[in-house]
């Protein structure tokens, strides 16, 4: 082990190292690869920077990645202030500043792309900051990936929050790349304390308290009333629980008052966030004495004329500047990138005593408080209101404690009423969840897969080395160990002591006693047709008049023929020993208990010929899709497949098709990128009548658009007849405001009120994408010649201004 490297490494720290961190250093130092699991603030970025250390000191380079572009722009910063400029690089997309230097920090799609294409140029580390982000809906496939087809021969470092799996994770890591370490760290630096809290801000302590007490001290807090229900015997109904909602105006004094600033506030809306802050300030408000108050006018002063375009007056920000002023911020996506960052820092500084900002702030940006307060359980999600998974809210409450500044942290939360009680304690007490793969085959991997294995065993292999596929395997030896118990189940059945037969026996008596009764059913449908028919003991025919309206009509002769077929078969049942046996009732049973273990069995090989082939099948299914489209010839991807490879999108195939049918061509480059701006993130706002006022104005723009619809409409069609569940976006929200800016539009302020009245972040945000959409597309050699030059305009059109100084925000 270098101990001259490890010794001058720990100088760099006014603290000793601990337990945990040594064990991981001394992995990384030993040329192994590394997974830590441990609390949010206990210190996992310093093993990243020792592999950094490390690296810059041996002369090899290292790629720092994180799942969000706001914590790669954070890295970015924080390193360069570390090394020096000239050591560290960044590459997000929209960005890329120094891509060949030591130390280069990438969101994870582009390292997932650059190890695709074998481009990392002799990268000997990888640090995987947030690798509980694997576990995530959209964006977990990355992560397997990366992990799937980084080379050997690189050392990984993965850092985790507490999840429940981490040696399973380390199991699929140490099988699909080379052995990993893993580094279970359980408890944090700085203890932290949860409370309760009710609608006047009233408080009690979980620690050290029953469930009894503690329901108890909430049910104190305030009375459920009875509801008059109005109805059509106006009475008095069951009283419906009273909803609580902490109000931050009560709450954050008592916070002062306790000693327990600065603090994070949750709140799970952006608007619920800007209303909080509003009614704050309404209340006439300040959480900063005078010197400190000076100070944060001076920050703001200095901010506001170092950056004059990026500070617009809106009516928003002006909240938000007011709110400087007297110890509160705000703090979500739809926020200003720069706002978001002046933010932190006076938060750091200590001139921010609460920020009232969404769950993002709790996703790796390093902002640590005495006490955290997460205003509800509940939150909004894509099918409802739901509540906080456990390892939500340690994330959250994971933020209070500032290490060695505060003896503890404290967390708390806000209830809804007394009866949330019994959930919160639930929630409190549960283990972490465990990640669960969200591992899904994207137009983009199946052809980049495609692109770089012509052998489809090896396509296979690589698809079912994810850790989708090795969950699956578990699931599939648990079943297989099932179906043996129940196979020697139906042994043991078939050989059990029976009075007059064998199971098989005992089967075909069932089955013959089920033909009988079938055949009477049948029998009791049958029609006599209308005919003569001969009345016995007479001479005279009769005739049969009746005819009925259902049912199948026969002859009387075919009627009577198959009644005796009937009577023949029944008496043939009886003569089996089964029919008069006198232990019917047990053998029924034994049949019975036969048939459920069957058809469990069945069941139970379908669920196990599912979980052996669900990838594959997936990726059979896109590539069928990628054929009906025409990006598929002979095996091979054609100029529109190979355009679909080289791209990062939630749907590259309508990308593609966009591209080469036709759409953009003839464009104005402002035009183009605007068209382009319709495939950009979902939006929040999805109001869209400055598009339909430019649209009326710009007719030529709305065939383009109306082509779109078609090809969208077509690609979810065949989707759907395929059972491929990929996305398929299109809208016009941010058509009118890309289509002004790229066409020169100077005044910021008047572009976001007059063509697009959502947040100003979503659309800085909307245009960062549709710049980086831009450049993978000027980056393909696919892209046809004519268009390259229009488009190439029409980003340098849009990135300029705001638009570009908020890049490496």
């Amino acid at each position: 082990m270098d101990t001259a490297l490890l010794d001058s490494f720990r100088l760099r720290y006014p603290f000793a190292l601990d337990p945990f961190q040594e064990e991981a250093i001394r992995c990384i130092v030993e040329g192994d690869s590394v997974i830590v699991s441990a609390p949010t603030g206990a210190g996992k970025t310093l093993i990243a920077e020792f592999a950094i250390y490390k690296a810059l000191a041996t002369g090899r380079r290292i790629a720092y990645t994180t799942p969000l572009k706001a914590l790669s722009n954070q890295k970015f910063a924080d390193f360069c202030k570390q090394y020096g400029e000239e050591f560290v690089g960044i590459l997000t997309g929209d960005v890329k500043v120094n891509p060949s230097v030591p130390l280069v920090v990438m969101t994870t799609e582009i390292l997932r792309n650059k190890l695709y294409t074998h481009s990392l140029e002799d990268i000997a580390y990888v640090v995987l900051d947030e690798c509980h982000y694997m576990g995530d809906e959209g964006r977990g496939t990355v992560w397997e990936e990366i992990i799937i087809n980084c080379p050997r021969e690189i050392q990984l470092i993965a850092l985790s929050a507490t999840v429940g799996n981490i040696d399973e994770i380390a199991e699929w890591i140490s099988g699909v790349h080379r052995p990993i370490r893993v580094v279970v760290h359980q408890w944090r630096p700085v203890p932290l304390h949860y409370y309760l809290c009710g609608p006047k801000a009233e408080m009690v302590e979980v620690d050290g308290r029953s469930r009894a007490q503690l329901y108890q001290a909430v049910s104190s807090w305030g009375s459920i009333p009875r509801v008059r229900m109005r109805g059509r015997q106006d009475r008095e109904r069951r009283p419906r629980p009273v909803r609580w909602r902490v109000s931050p105006s009560a709450l954050v004094p008592s916070l002062k008052t306790r000693g327990w600033l600065p603090s994070i506030y949750f709140i799970f809306s952006r608007a619920g966030c800007e209303e909080s802050l509003r009614r704050f300030l309404e209340e006439g408000l300040s959480l900063l004495n005078a010197k400190q108050q000076q100070e944060a006018d001076e920050a703001t002063a200095t901010f506001v004329s170092e950056n004059p375009t990026l500070v617009s007056k809106s009516e928003l920000n002006a909240l938000i500047f007011e709110g400087l002023r007297r110890g509160t911020g705000v703090h979500h996506a739809g926020i200003l990138p720069a706002l978001k960052r002046l933010t932190e820092t006076l938060f750091e500084r200590g001139l921010i005593q609460v920020v009232f900002a969404t769950e993002t702030m709790s996703l790796g940006i390093h902002m640590p408080a005495k006490s955290v307060v997460i205003q509800t359980l509940t939150k909004r999600s894509d099918v409802g209101f739901r509540t906080l998974s456990h390892n939500e809210l340690t994330q959250m409450a994971g933020r209070a404690g500032r290490r060695g500044i505060d003896p503890e942290g404290k967390c708390v939360i806000g209830l809804d009423g007394p009866e949330a009680v019994e959930e919160t304690l639930h929630l409190l007490r549960k283990q972490s969840e465990p990640i669960e793969s969200r591992f899904r085959i994207g137009y983009s991997s199946a052809t980049l897969l495609l692109l770089t294995h012509r052998d489809p065993l090896d396509i296979r292999r690589n698809i079912e080395s994810s850790f989708g596929q090795f969950q699956n395997r578990k699931r599939i030896r648990a079943i297989e160990e099932r179906l043996k118990g129940l196979r020697e189940g139906l042994e043991e059945g078939r050989r059990a002591d029976l009075p007059c037969c064998t199971v098989e026996e005992l089967l075909t008596y069932q089955e013959k006693r089920q033909e009988v009764e079938s055949l009477r059913q049948e029998l009791h449908q049958l029609r006599i047709a209308e005919g003569p028919v001969a009345r016995r003991g007479r001479r005279r025919r009769g005739h049969v008049h009746r005819r009925e309206e259902e049912g199948k009509t026969v002859s009387v002769q075919d009627y009577l023929a198959a009644k005796r077929r009937i009577e023949e078969k029944a008496e043939a049942l009886g003569a089996l020993s089964c029919h008069s046996c006198p232990e019917r009732r047990r053998l029924e049973k034994l049949l019975k208990r036969e048939r459920r273990l069957r058809e469990t069995i069945r069941t139970q090989m379908e669920t196990l010929e599912h979980l052996q082939n669900t990838y594959w099948e997936q990726f059979l299914r896109v590539v069928e899709v990628l054929k009906h489209f025409n990006c598929l010839r002979n095996g091979a991807l054609n100029h529109q497949g190979m355009l679909v490879a080289s791209l990062r999108h939630d749907n590259e195939l309508l990308v593609a098709r966009v591209v080469f049918s036709g759409v953009l061509s003839g464009l104005k480059a402002h035009e183009m990128v605007a068209v382009l701006s319709c495939l950009v993130e979902e939006p929040r706002e999805t109001e869209a009548h400055f598009a339909r006022q430019l649209l009326k104005r710009e007719r030529h723009l709305r065939d383009r658009i109306r082509h779109m619809e078609v090809l969208a409409r077509e690609v979810m069609d065949v989707q759907r007849a395929h059972r491929v569940f990929l996305p398929v976006s299109l809208h016009t929200t941010y058509l009118a405001a890309a289509y002004e800016w790229a066409a020169g539009e100077e005044d910021w302020v008047y572009l976001v009120e007059s063509q697009y009245e959502g947040h100003e972040g979503d659309l800085i945000r909307a245009f960062r994408r549709l710049i980086d959409l831009s450049r993978q597309l000027l980056e393909s050699s696919e892209l046809p010649p004519a268009l390259r030059d229009d488009l190439r305009a029409g980003v340098r059109a849009l990135d300029r201004g705001i638009v570009l100084e908020s890049a490496l925000i």
